[in-house]
């Protein structure tokens, strides 16, 4: 990693292992600050992550094969970041600020000087979410309600007291019912800001739990052992703050609520808090696509996310990047490397409940047995690391698994919190039918998948290599034999062909197109692929390397063109030896 000017690292993250599951002692780190030619921090990697170093637990720890670092290295002219050995994967989360901000760099001196404060820390957050009395004496105010729920049942909550403005400072709920897993999906939480209703969310979901009940301990929120659900996010407003629990199953539900709320200080700078609740029916996990956790427009902070997914089958559910897109750009500035690495652990293996943790800002809360198969939950809070955005934000998580076939289908239920100025709204909207849905069993998705193996998987609207007639061939060029890939092929085939010499061509023609045309190529990617020059008509495209480690499908945007003689003319020339193998082109 290398930035110039004013920034800070914020979070450090990287599997522990190196190459293979068996080699843990990885690489050495370097930190280089302002220039400076001698390394600021010089280090093993891995013990570095895993508390092993000069910071200690809780601002670093293991987490499952991987560790986590949270201490603030900030510097004010530029950071170069190294490793001794070939880089394996790692996510560096950073922020840049604008060139003039005043910086005080990090150094080992200064951090050496504040051994107390940072041990005080450490003491605060190894502790977890708890209440603290001395906090609850302190011009602080609780207001409690218990109500049984019969279905389409509420209990109303109001925050109107004389400390205008205030704030929530910590909320507890608990529920009792004979079906407890449905009640935490069934019964919505509610609340409004001002009059600005910012929360929706099913009260398992809020809390990491997802589907039944599950103790845990994070900095801001847990699950007490008596079924006790805390929250301790500070929730601003400048009037008052109105909540409400809804019962939108078929059971009674037995509800208990308590808000502790004081003063606080509004500001123009002061924001609403906000959750946002995404559920879908199974969602196919082939092709691969961006799940959408929400797309946010205004101003504000995005703190954290869980993510809960009921997956059908032993193996892994979350091959998906996270690609997180602020202020309109159109590459994400935050780009990961696998769902379990966003959360903060790492693969090597199928995980199981032994894998489960809870550490002050991430918790594999749910780890289904065996080897995932059922209900599993993760959960992140962002602090350091919070996605600050001016005008908007668009989060997504890719929706794969290492099952890649069409008719596997995996059912998620996410959440987002996130912090915005007044006015600031969301695509999430509230979901009451999916709130008040009986919860879907690992059978019934299991069920479902089976019926959709009887469906052929074509891409929609493909023009299949395979059934072209209009392939020119160099000679030298040999037809090449099927390919397997991690997915499935549009319509069970692909067209190959295998280069032996650099300079050799193929050439495909697409007719009935009348106006300009907007063209992609599914191609494959295999450890036997080669590299290729793409043409339109003539006109060099671009050039792609197909090789890798991974033999799977990738979808190539070649552009717009204007067809000549109503046709286009695609060519790929081989750069380097190897196959070729074309699932379909896209014309619009």
């Amino acid at each position: 990693m290398e930035d110039k000017g004013p920034g800070a690292i914020t979070k450090i993250w990287a599997v522990c292992f190196y190459y293979g599951l068996g080699d843990t002692k990885g690489g050495n780190l370097k930190i280089y600050l302002d220039g400076e030619d001698e390394p600021t921090i010089f280090c093993n990697f891995f013990e570095l992550l895993q508390g092993k170093d000069f910071v200690q637990p809780p601002l670093a720890a293991e987490t499952r094969r991987a560790g986590n670092c949270y201490l603030p290295i900030p510097y004010a002219k530029g950071c170069k970041v190294t490793m001794d050995k070939k880089v394996f994967y790692n996510i560096i989360n950073y922020r840049s600020y604008p060139e003039g901000t005043k910086v005080r760099t990090f150094s080992m001196e200064e951090y050496r000087q504040s051994a107390e404060l940072v041990d005080n820390v450490k003491q605060i957050l190894a502790k977890g979410c708890v209440q603290d009395e001395e906090e609850t004496r302190n011009s602080l105010r609780t207001v409690r309600q218990e109500k049984r729920l019969s279905p389409g049942g509420t209990l109303e909550l109001a925050i109107a007291n004389n400390q205008k403005p205030g704030a929530v400072r910590l909320l507890t709920i608990r529920l009792q019912a004979d079906d407890q897993a449905q009640a935490l999906r069934s019964t919505v939480l509610k609340a409004s800001f001002d009059g600005e209703r910012t929360i929706w969310t099913p009260v398992g979901d809020f809390f990491n739990i997802g589907v039944g009940m599950k103790s845990y301990r994070m900095w801001e929120r847990a699950v007490e052992e008596d079924g006790t659900m805390v929250c301790r996010w500070v929730m601003p407003y400048r009037e008052n703050s109105k909540w409400s629990l809804e019962n939108l199953g078929q059971q009674t539900v037995t509800a208990e609520i308590s808000i502790t709320s004081g003063p606080y200080t509004w500001t123009d700078q002061s924001m609403y808090f906000h959750t946002s609740w995404r559920m879908d029916d199974p969602t196919p996990g082939f092709p691969l696509f961006d799940y959408n956790l929400v797309k946010i427009e205004g101003t504000g902070v995005y703190v954290g996310d869980q993510f809960t997914v009921l997956n059908p089958e032993q193996g892994w559910w979350g091959e998906g990047d996270e690609k997180v897109y602020v202020d309109g750009e159109t590459f994400p500035s935050h780009f990961g490397t696998g769902t379990e690495d966003y959360y903060g652990w790492a693969g090597g293996v199928v995980p199981n409940p032994p894998d489960e943790f809870d550490e002050p800002f991430l918790a594999n809360v749910r780890v289904a047995s065996p080897n995932s198969m059922g209900y599993n939950t993760c959960t992140r809070t962002r602090v350091l690391d919070a996605i600050p955005f001016e005008k908007n934000i668009d989060f997504n998580i890719e929706s794969s698994g290492s099952n890649r076939s069409s008719w596997f289908h995996l059912q998620y239920a996410v959440n987002t919190f996130w912090y915005a100025k007044p006015g600031a709204i969301s695509n999430r909207k509230p979901l009451p039918n999916m709130a008040s849905r009986k919860l879907m069993t690992l059978e019934e998705l299991q069920q479902f998948n089976e019926s959709c193996k009887r469906n052929k998987y074509i891409f929609p609207g493909a023009i299949e290599a395979e059934n072209i007639d209009t392939y020119w061939i160099s000679e030298g060029v040999l037809p090449h034999e099927g390919a397997k890939v991690w997915g499935e092929l549009s319509n069970g085939a692909v067209k190959a062909f295998t280069f032996g010499r650099k300079g050799e061509e193929i050439k495909v023609r697409l007719t009935e197109l009348f106006e300009k045309t907007h063209l992609k190529v599914c191609l494959i990617t295999s450890n036997e692929s080669g590299e290729f020059e793409i043409k339109v008509n003539g006109a060099a495209v671009r050039t792609v390397n197909l090789a890798s480690e991974h033999s799977a499908v990738e979808t190539i945007d070649l552009g717009e063109f204007i067809p000549e003689d109503n046709a286009l003319v695609i060519s790929f020339v081989c750069k380097s030896p190897g196959s070729l193998g074309i699932d379909y082109f896209l014309t619009k």
